[in-house]
C-alpha cells in the first residue's frame, strides 16, 4: 500500500516535469521561429533569470489539467471562465480585501510563480469541486469558489 502511494507520488512529479518540458520547449520552438535574422539585433538572454521569463499560464493550465488530471477541452473552457473572472489570469493579481493572490486567487498564495500558482489551484479545484466545471458553476451561483 506504502509502496503504492509513493508510485503515485512519483507518477505525479514525473507527468509535472513533462509538461514543464513539453511547455518549456514548445516555448524555445517559438522563440527560434521568431528570433531575428541578425545576431546583432538579437536580445541578450540570461538563463540564471529563466524563472522571470513569462509562460503562457493557459497552455501551461491546459497541458497540466489534460495531463494530470484528465480533464479535456469542456474543462479547460469552465477553468477559463473562472479564471479569467478571478485574475484575468494575472499572476499577480492581488485581492485587497482578502489574502487570495495569483492565478487561482487562493487563499495564503505565497509563490508569485504562474506555475506554482496554476499546480496549486487545479489541485484545489479537484479536491473541492472534482473538476473546473463545478467550481465555475458554484462561482456562478455564489461570485467565489
Amino acid at each position: 500500500m506504502k509502496t503504492n502511494k509513493m508510485l503515485q507520488g512519483a507518477m505525479r512529479k514525473t507527468k509535472i516535469w513533462r509538461v514543464r518540458f513539453t511547455v518549456g520547449s514548445y516555448l524555445a520552438f517559438l522563440m527560434t521561429l521568431l528570433a531575428p535574422i541578425s545576431p546583432v539585433h538579437a536580445p541578450s538572454f540570461d538563463i540564471s533569470k529563466a524563472e522571470a521569463v513569462n509562460i503562457d499560464s493557459k497552455l501551461y493550465a491546459k497541458s497540466l489539467a489534460e495531463i494530470e488530471y484528465n480533464w479535456g477541452d469542456e474543462q479547460f473552457r469552465c477553468l477559463a471562465k473562472l479564471w479569467g473572472k478571478e485574475s484575468a489570469w494575472n499572476h499577480e493579481a492581488d485581492n485587497p480585501i482578502s489574502s487570495a493572490y495569483g492565478i487561482a486567487q487562493m487563499l495564503n498564495e505565497t509563490s508569485d510563480n504562474p506555475m506554482v500558482q496554476i499546480s496549486n489551484g487545479l489541485r484545489y479545484i479537484e479536491h473541492r469541486y472534482a473538476n473546473p466545471c463545478n467550481a465555475w458553476q458554484f462561482w456562478q451561483r455564489k461570485n467565489w469558489y
